[in-house]
């Protein structure tokens, strides 16, 4: 009989794994609280319509990545591709609008987008991600790009270059439109399939395109910063300032303009070339149709979101911390019942006081135990002999310095606490 494999594009993610993403998820959960974020939790699924009017019809995301179903009801449902759409729609329907502005919201989870899989994309993937919804200052959208900085060094990522642009508002898109679509034409006929068919309805889209994009004609295209109106360039100069001042470096790049439909102003990406063609890492911008879009008032809003995968990727090129998964490994130098009494009883003890701690329960010999206690990262071991169970007392190892002390066991909690501090 045949076994059973995962769906292609999707993972297992191994318990020897799930620290290193569990540190990824309290990095975001304690960072993003000390920003005054809160979390927002939103269905895996959408009505479809929540993607295609928030996506953009015209995006690849839409067009050919989605996993849409119809339901017994005959309603059409999609696995969500990106994180923001649920999110506002969730901000319009629980009218969050009547609440303190602006609303600052952050989620992680998985996220499902059909398209081939490669290192650091997955169809199953999963994104960290903060919205703030409720205001246009540009002090917000420094914020959020510093926090996005922030998060990465935190995360181990020192190299991540910013990129940053601006992308207008419908009312300077129009110049750039006409301006961009006289400057394709002439080549229009060999555009591929997709940009072809964006030509008319969302031009700006092919300067994103993964085949038309590094085109010398492409490449050459007006630039949308030469048309922005006067509130735009404001916008922009001003967002440019506060980054300035919260000391964050970036480079702008006039070919930036992100490949969802809802972007508007301000848009930027974190790269790190070292992890490959998917070099993105965090990336967001300004979104102040959106909200309108999905049924709630005419309200700006700005986020970003990052791949948990990539992140990990870009972890692996560098120094990232490696942190140990214990604290404590016991190590017994019998099989008895006294000594498996005394393990359970001091093992017991130390997760009370919230130590990491585990013991071997194969009745292995002490080599076999130090080898594990090593492999699993412990500071320290607790042994126990003969002598410690007659005394009822541990002896406590240094794995670093290999220096051991014989405590009582009344008196070996504080003692492990104490070494854990140095």
């Amino acid at each position: 009989m045949a076994g059973f494999a995962r769906p292609r594009g999707t993972y297992d993610i191994k318990p020897s794994e799930t620290p290193t993403w569990r540190s990824v998820e309290d990095l975001a959960r304690r960072l993003f609280f000390h920003y005054h974020f809160e979390e927002m939790r939103t269905p895996i699924f959408e009505h479809t319509d929540v993607f295609e009017r928030g996506v953009g019809d015209t995006s690849d995301i839409v067009q050919k990545e989605m996993y849409t179903f119809v339901t017994r009801g005959e309603k059409s449902v999609t696995l969500r591709p990106e994180g923001t759409a649920g999110v506002v729609r969730a901000f319009v329907e629980n009218k969050l609008y009547g609440g303190p502005l602006p609303a600052k919201l952050w989620y992680f989870g998985p996220m499902f987008r059909y398209e081939a899989p490669q290192a650091g994309r997955n169809r199953q993937f999963h994104q960290y991600g903060v919205e703030v919804i409720g205001s246009s200052d540009p002090r917000v959208d420094a914020e959020v790009i510093e926090l996005g900085a922030r998060f990465l060094l935190e995360a181990g990522v020192a190299d991540a270059r910013l990129e940053l642009n601006s992308v207008g508002c419908p009312v300077c898109r129009a110049a750039h439109r006409a301006a961009l679509i006289a400057h394709l034409t002439p080549i229009r006929g060999s555009l591929c399939t997709d940009c072809q068919g964006r030509f008319e309805k969302n031009p700006l889209r092919i300067l994103d395109c993964k085949k038309d994009r590094d085109r010398p004609e492409v490449k050459n295209s007006p630039r949308i910063t030469a048309y922005l109106c006067e509130n735009c360039q404001t916008q922009y100069s001003a967002v440019k300032h506060y980054l300035d001042v919260l000391g964050v470096s970036y480079v702008e790049d006039p070919t930036l303009v992100r490949g969802l439909d809802y972007y508007t102003q301000t848009t930027f990406e974190f790269v790190d070339d070292r992890i490959g063609a998917k070099s993105t890492l965090l990336a967001g911008g300004r979104y102040n149709g959106l909200v309108e879009q999905l049924g709630g008032p005419d309200m700006p809003g700005i986020g970003f979101a990052g791949g948990v995968e990539r992140l990990l990727l870009a972890q692996q090129q560098g120094d990232a911390d490696d942190s140990p998964k214990i604290d404590v490994y016991i190590v017994t130098f019998g099989s008895d019942q006294a000594h498996f009494d005394a393990s359970v009883r001091i093992l017991s003890r130390l997760r009370q006081a919230g130590v990491a701690a585990d013991l071997d329960y194969a009745a292995r010999g002490v080599k076999a135990q130090m080898k594990t206690a090593d492999r699993l990262g412990a500071r320290m071991a607790l042994l126990l002999g003969e002598e410690e169970i007659a005394k009822r007392a541990v002896t406590i190892r240094d794995l670093s310095t290999k220096e051991q002390q014989m405590v009582s066991e009344d008196a070996f909690v504080e003692a492990v606490l104490a070494q854990l501090k140095r």
